[in-house]
């Protein structure tokens, strides 16, 4: 296999003394032949996700290294840079982020990877992290999805507990399962309903100000969960959530009913979206 020859470009952190900037003007660049180690090995970005196989790789003409790849990622062929790739593991670890590579300026694979083409790919891939970055409304959809599954457990539990609880003697009032009243759509169902949507609405969003109203949705439904057992006194008169009967069972029952139902998991609820809540008003780098 003959190795081809052209002026070598940077990636954004090498120092290399093989390697010139993007306004090098030495001899041009030839052939995009396969590279002995790299070629048709998986390319994954920075964070480990996946953009592809390479299909072609240019290699520098004094080192013979990899300096620059082609994979078709989002339907097109985007070059990457391989200057900093890390080939270990079964794949090639590039440093830059599948948005990096998605934004890159694109070309035809030619023969000849052109000088100016070339100081455009390292411009761009430069100062990527300050001119590449997504639209401030986006945000990785990993940044809430575990915040979200936690949530529409909760919720499921809160809305399901008072008409199965009763089956094992957990719960308040009737001890008949099932049985719907209107103090328990407005103490158990309706937040239940809140945290269940929050959650079910944080786990997919790539939408940071979706996710946050999600958030805020479900956190509210857990502070409900805490006040409403007491402010449930105003339209009953015999002590904590009298409206929807007293706590079944022994008195150590009673405690884990209020907990199980309201308290215990009202905060946890709280503490959950109010964590998320916190992390989607954050913007990091890789959005």
């Amino acid at each position: 296999m003959s190795t081809p020859h052209h002026d070598p470009e940077p990636g954004p952190e090498h120092t290399g003394p093989e390697h010139t900037g993007p306004e090098h003007t030495g001899p041009e660049h030839t052939g995009a032949e396969p590279g002995p180690d790299l070629s048709g090995r998986t390319v994954v970005d920075r964070d480990g996700s996946r953009l592809g196989k390479l299909e072609q790789v240019y290699l520098g003409p004094r080192s013979g290294s990899p300096t620059w790849g082609v994979v078709r990622a989002g339907g097109k062929q985007r070059f990457v840079p391989l200057h900093d790739a890390d080939p270990r593991q079964g794949a090639v670890r590039i440093t830059a982020s599948k948005r990096q590579v998605r934004s890159a300026p694109t070309a035809a694979a030619d023969a000849e990877l052109r000088p100016e083409f070339e100081g455009r790919l390292a411009e761009h891939y430069a100062g990527a992290p300050n001119t590449t970055r997504g639209s401030v409304s986006s945000v990785r959809r990993s940044r809430g999805a575990l915040s979200g599954v936690l949530l529409v457990l909760l919720g499921a539990w809160t809305g399901l507990i008072p008409f199965v609880g009763p089956y094992f003697g957990y719960g308040f009032g009737s001890t008949q399962p099932w049985s719907f009243t209107v103090d328990r759509l407005l103490l158990c169902v309706l937040p239940a309903l809140a945290i269940l949507f929050g959650g079910l609405s944080l786990v997919p969003t790539r939408n940071r100000f979706l996710a946050s109203v999600a958030s805020v949705l479900a956190m509210a439904g857990g502070v409900w969960l805490v006040i409403g057992p007491s402010l449930s006194r105003l339209w009953g008169t015999e002590g904590v959530a009298t409206p929807i009967g007293a706590p079944l069972g022994s008195p150590g029952m009673w405690v884990a009913a209020q907990l199980g139902f309201f308290f215990a998991v009202g905060a946890v609820v709280v503490a959950v979206s109010a964590t998320a809540f916190g992390r989607l008003t954050v913007r990091s780098v890789r959005d």
